[in-house]
């Protein structure tokens, strides 16, 4: 396999296209927790069924954007010796942060999940108000995460399958 420098080197434009492609994965990998981020901040008070939502958002956006960083990080480091340093900090720095993901994200659905039946979207004086766009942009944020885990689990089974299968046609049964 190529080092990216031999490929920086010898092929100039395919190398620009790598960069080019994971620049647009960065943008891609942090446009959502972005949009987590300003929406959290924009409705900081507009939340008083459960004040936390905001805060739930803007930490969640944060956290992402330091993972998909930590990745690219380590992908845009040429030396081999340094990216290895990093690949363990950053393995040990992420198994941390994704520990706290996790955890903030069961926090995430009791604050959000809990308030479904009595929030209220149009009455901001209300004490079971919270802004519409941010409850349902919270409340999908989670949802989508559950059906994009069921999907991954559903693909990862017939992955599973797929392997044993091709392993006893191609090797017969031992």
């Amino acid at each position: 396999m190529e080092k990216i420098t031999d490929i920086k080197n010898s092929k100039p434009k395919l190398y620009l296209a790598m960069l080019i492609f994971s620049v647009i994965v960065l943008i891609l990998m942090t446009i959502y927790p972005i949009a987590m981020i300003v929406i959290g901040a924009k409705n900081l008070e507009n939340c008083p069924i459960e004040p936390k939502i905001p805060i739930w958002l803007i930490v969640a956006g944060s956290v992402s954007i330091v993972l998909a960083l930590m990745s690219s990080i380590t992908l845009a480091i040429p030396s081999f010796k340094v990216k290895m340093v990093l690949m363990v900090v950053f393995g040990i720095f992420g198994s941390l942060i994704g520990m706290f993901q996790f955890a903030w994200f069961i926090t995430g659905n009791v604050w959000v999940y809990s308030k479904n039946s009595t929030v209220v979207y149009d009455d901001p004086n209300s004490s079971l108000y919270c802004d519409k766009t941010l409850y349902l942009f919270t409340f999908w944020t989670i949802t989508v995460s559950y059906i994009l885990m069921g999907i991954s689990i559903v693909l990862g089974i017939i992955s599973a399958c797929c392997s044993c299968l091709f392993s006893i046609c191609l090797f017969g049964r031992s």
